[in-house]
């Protein structure tokens, strides 16, 4: 008889598999309540504009029904429009990374109060997998300053380097003990870690007690190039 093959995988690295797999499902369908159905029922709706006025002005009869049709077509457009952002509630793909990362660091002004700057080179369009996970990074990293950090002063800067696009996140908090940190990160590193990963990102911390926290995250764009 056969031993019976024990499933080593630590419980964490399962849990965070699985919730990357449904997270890609829910903004596959988030895309396509958007862009797909989203746009037939836009079009739709220009359509009925058209047939609205050619009735108005043969049928003028039949213009209420007209209108209260397209009434209901553009509350199902609203509708969709909601269900795609409560799905993928992200700005990323609907607005671009430098749009949505101003976005998030003006709302995390207004909860805290504190003082976050916020600088994105113009030349940086990363691809779409790279740039939610360059988002997703920078949201967790903030969050995880402004809790912990104890710091009065919080940069965020996105700029290009010779092949590659870095992320900086960085606070003039307390820090903390490299040693300690050896012992394991929290869940939510480990997600941040593994959707980096998923999309070619590296993601370096640095951090010293008393002397603040760094969070590095680069997307390499292509080969180095040669040299001469």
């Amino acid at each position: 008889m056969g031993e019976n093959v024990v499933d080593r995988e630590p419980l964490t690295d399962r849990l965070i598999r699985d919730l990357s797999h449904r997270y890609d499902e829910l903004q596959h369908v988030a895309r396509v309540l958007h862009e797909d159905i989203g746009q037939v029922l836009t079009v739709a709706g220009l359509h009925l504009e058209v047939l609205r006025q050619d009735v108005s002005r043969h049928a003028p009869e039949a213009v209420e029904q007209v209108t209260d049709v397209q009434q209901l077509l553009e509350k199902a457009v609203d509708d969709v429009r909601g269900l795609s952002y409560r799905l993928n509630p992200s700005l990323v793909p609907r607005s671009g990374l430098r749009y949505a990362l101003d976005n998030m660091v003006g709302r995390m002004r207004e909860e805290s109060g504190a003082t976050i700057r916020f600088l994105m080179d113009s030349k940086v369009h990363p691809p779409l997998a790279a740039s939610m996970a360059l988002y997703e990074i920078a949201e967790e990293s903030l969050r995880n300053a402004l809790r912990h950090s104890r710091g009065n002063l919080f940069e965020l800067v996105v700029q290009p380097r010779q092949d590659s696009i870095i992320l900086i996140v960085k606070d003039n908090g307390v820090g903390f003990d490299p040693g300690l940190a050896a012992q394991g990160d929290g869940f939510g590193l480990q997600w941040m870690r593994y959707r980096a990963a998923q999309a070619g990102v590296a993601v370096q911390i640095a951090s010293s007690h008393g002397g603040g926290t760094t969070v590095e995250a680069v997307f390499r764009e292509g080969p180095l190039p040669e040299e001469s």
